[in-house]
């Protein structure tokens, strides 16, 4: 033991692996998804994707859905406020499941819906719901992050 303490690589590779360490616990930190999404969104987007069609075309068209707001500001307490201007027009709670990439929502009446996590940084959300079998399509929801106050 002694002879490792003196070898000069030694401390080498305990640096190194020390550095290596820290490294992979800061960049987990930094892109946890849990931590990325609080905060407050603006809905910038919401376009609708048929299955039925060959070549994926996204346009806009408007969608019936559990809630038509602004905003969505995601709390630490895992609680989700939708907004239409500075009123909150809908609550829900928030997990992130499967690696990363399921948001489920479950809102105050009990219903749960599940999006698809297609990107998430500290600029940009996108969304995608499946909007169901008689539509045969994919809603795609774009969100801005809005800088804290």
């Amino acid at each position: 033991m002694s002879y490792i303490l003196r070898n000069p690589l030694s401390y080498i590779i305990i640096a190194s692996l020390i550095f290596i360490t820290s490294g992979a616990i800061t960049l987990a930190y930094y892109f946890n998804p849990e931590r990325m999404i609080k905060g407050k969104w603006m809905e910038t987007t919401w376009s609708y994707e048929n299955v039925d069609k060959s070549n994926f075309l996204y346009h806009d068209v408007r969608m019936a859905h559990k809630h038509e707001s602004e905003a969505w500001r995601f709390m630490n307490n895992n609680e989700l406020h939708f907004y239409n201007g500075e009123d909150i027009a809908a609550k829900a709670t928030w997990k992130i499941k499967g690696r990363g990439h399921v948001l489920q929502l479950t809102y105050e009446d009990g219903d749960t819906e599940l999006y698809d996590i297609k990107e998430l940084n500290n600029h940009e959300l996108i969304l995608n719901f499946d909007i169901g079998m008689e539509s045969r399509g994919i809603a795609r929801l774009i969100f801005t992050k809005v800088a804290n106050k």
